[in-house]
Parts: C-alpha cells; sequence; structure tokens
C-alpha cells in the first residue's frame, strides 16, 4: 500500500502497472493476487487510505462551540481551500484522473461508502442539536458528497463558467430543501472561484 501510493504520486495513477509495484516491493504477482483482486481494487484501497490518513471528520469534531451544521460547513471549506492554490501539474493530474472510468467509479465508491457515513452522522447530529432538519439522512448525505466530488466539479463536467455558477446556485438551494443549509456566503465565494479559475483556463 505505501508503496503504490508512493508510485502513483510520483507517476500518476494511469502509469502505475501492476508489475511496477510488486517489483518495487520486491514479491512476485501471484503475492500480489494474494492481497488485491486487481490493480482497479488497489486504487480503491489508496483512495481509501488517503482519505482516512487526511481526514477532515476528525479536525471537525474537535472543533468547540459548533453546531452540527457548523461542523459541516467547516470540513467542507477546510477540503475547498486548497482546491485556489492548487498547481498547474496537479490540475492537469485531475483532469485526467477525472477522465479515468477506473478512477471515477472508486471516486464514487469513495463518496458513498468513506464520506457519507461521515456526513450522515453530522446530520444525525444536527437532528439532534435543532441545527439540521433532515428526513432521511443517509440518503442526503450520499447525495451530497456524491455531487460535491463529481457532478459540481470542474475537472469532472468541465461547462462555461455561467453554468457552473448556476450549479452552485441550485446546489445551495437543494441543500435549502434537503434541510442542510450547508452552503454559507463563504463557502459559495469559494466554489465560484475555483470555477473562474478553470474557466480562465
Amino acid at each position: 500500500m505505501e508503496t503504490a501510493t508512493r508510485l502513483f504520486s510520483e507517476k500518476g495513477f494511469e502509469n502505475v502497472k501492476v508489475e511496477d509495484v510488486v517489483k518495487e516491493v520486491g514479491v512476485t504477482r501471484g503475492a500480489f493476487y494474494h492481497y488485491f483482486k486487481s490493480r482497479e481494487e488497489l486504487i480503491s484501497s489508496v483512495m481509501y487510505k488517503s482519505f482516512n490518513d487526511s481526514n477532515p471528520f476528525i479536525l471537525a469534531q474537535k472543533q468547540e462551540g459548533l453546531n452540527a451544521l457548523e461542523k459541516l460547513r467547516f470540513l467542507f471549506k477546510l477540503d475547498l481551500r486548497p482546491r485556489l492554490d492548487m498547481s498547474d501539474s496537479l490540475r492537469i493530474e485531475m483532469k485526467k484522473l477525472a477522465d479515468n472510468p477506473v478512477i471515477f467509479k472508486n471516486e464514487l465508491l469513495t463518496q458513498v461508502n468513506v464520506v457519507a457515513p461521515y456526513i450522515e452522522k453530522l446530520l444525525l447530529e444536527g437532528n439532534e442539536d435543532g441545527s439540521i432538519t433532515v428526513k432521511y439522512p443517509k440518503q442526503v448525505s450520499q447525495i451530497i458528497s456524491m455531487l460535491i466530488a463529481s457532478w459540481l466539479s470542474p475537472f469532472a463536467f468541465p461547462v462555461p463558467y455561467q453554468e457552473f455558477a448556476n450549479k452552485v446556485s441550485f446546489f445551495e438551494q437543494l441543500g435549502n430543501v434537503l434541510g442542510v443549509p450547508f452552503m454559507d456566503k463563504e463557502m459559495k465565494e469559494i466554489i465560484l472561484e475555483i470555477g473562474k479559475q478553470e474557466f480562465k483556463r
């Protein structure tokens, strides 16, 4: 896992084969398939590990004096801000990843199986503290996490800036309708700036 993570980081997901990993580790292909069914499963495991190693939800829970909605806004902005300073080389890599069907599928699975359960806990907490009113917390958490990671991504779905801005406004309204007004003014400005940077390129 550590070797694969390093190779993927250095060369990109598309340029690393199973042979590269086993050669670096010093084991056989058979040994590899004892732990992973396929290269795709390895990629999925690396993505899960990457999220868990820098889990923003743990940091959000440590913020004292915040209700569940405020924690949700905190972690979304924590995740979004670094994208404002993304290098050109990383942007190119992100676009390549978004175009790769295996990576795209694994990203959606990560959102549903890893990220959404954390959001669901916050929604349940919000129902308790009164900051959120959600009837279907599991389903809402999955929709929010998938839309942010895919549909709202300018890398996965590049559109003209005005259309992107309309998507952001729709997403804001959707959150309100679902009982989770997660998008405050600051978060909206950050997302629009990310889209604006991509539109200029």
